[in-house]
């Protein structure tokens, strides 16, 4: 769908009518990125949520993701987090836009990034592709701790995956009692199909604090009240 010939007033976003969005893609070339930005992501995926005019402004997104630098990196994570929502009607209905991000995303994740911005540019991979789960859940790696259930005895056990360690615990560990058992990392030869294509990605663009963290996340925890062994992973995509 050609953005030039979309007639947004009959589109909305958050705050109504969607008649100033290609007015706020103009300013991005003569005021403040972030400003701009702030607007395009309020009115676009406020609080998560997606409307009409966010899928037609993917095209708009899509053009700007072929950028180098800020613009391009705002334009696929807002592009991502749009997409995330989108059902199979709709991703043929804009399945042209979709198909260039994707695209645009896949040669992204094979440059360097802040590890914790690559980690959101992963998630945009996912979303992108298709991937439900990982395009949300990818971000627990950023916050380098989530609380899952185990499966077996369903006590709520943390999961520590980053600058603290890599452990699983029981109990108010995160407040001065930090041992646990240690988390036993998947081989990356193990991993297959969205693991695989996140830790390749990381692992040879050279983003080692994420490759490392996605062993984790794909490998296996212990509870540390009934000693069940579980999928991290597995436990992670209960809560998304």
């Amino acid at each position: 769908m050609d953005a030039r010939m979309t007639d947004w007033s009959q589109l909305e976003h958050a705050y109504g009518t969607a008649e100033d969005v290609p007015a706020l893609f103009e300013r991005l070339g003569t005021e403040r990125n972030d400003e701009v930005w702030r607007d395009l992501w309020s009115r676009l995926c406020h609080q998560g949520s997606v409307y009409s005019a966010s899928f037609a402004a993917l095209a708009l997104l899509a053009d700007l993701g072929s950028e180098a630098g800020t613009h391009g990196d705002n334009a696929l994570i807002l592009a991502g987090a749009i997409a995330a929502d989108a059902d199979d009607e709709t991703r043929g209905q804009y399945g042209a836009p979709i198909k260039r991000l994707r695209t645009l995303a896949h040669a992204r994740i094979r440059l360097p990034a802040d590890p914790v911005f690559y980690i959101y540019l992963l998630q945009t991979v996912m979303a992108l592709d298709a991937v439900p789960v990982w395009s949300s859940a990818l971000e627990v790696l950023a916050d380098e701790t989530i609380e899952v259930f185990c499966p077996e005895c369903e006590m709520g056990v943390f999961v520590s995956i980053g600058g603290a360690g890599y452990f699983s615990a029981v109990g108010d560990w995160a407040h001065g009692d930090p041992e646990g058992s240690p988390l036993r990392a998947a081989e990356p030869d193990d991993l297959s199909g969205p693991a695989r294509v996140l830790y390749d990605a990381a692992s040879e663009t050279g983003v080692d604090t994420v490759a490392l963290a996605l062993t984790y996340l794909f490998g296996l925890g212990t509870c540390g009240e009934c000693g069940a062994e579980f999928s991290i992973a597995e436990q992670v995509a209960e809560q998304y």
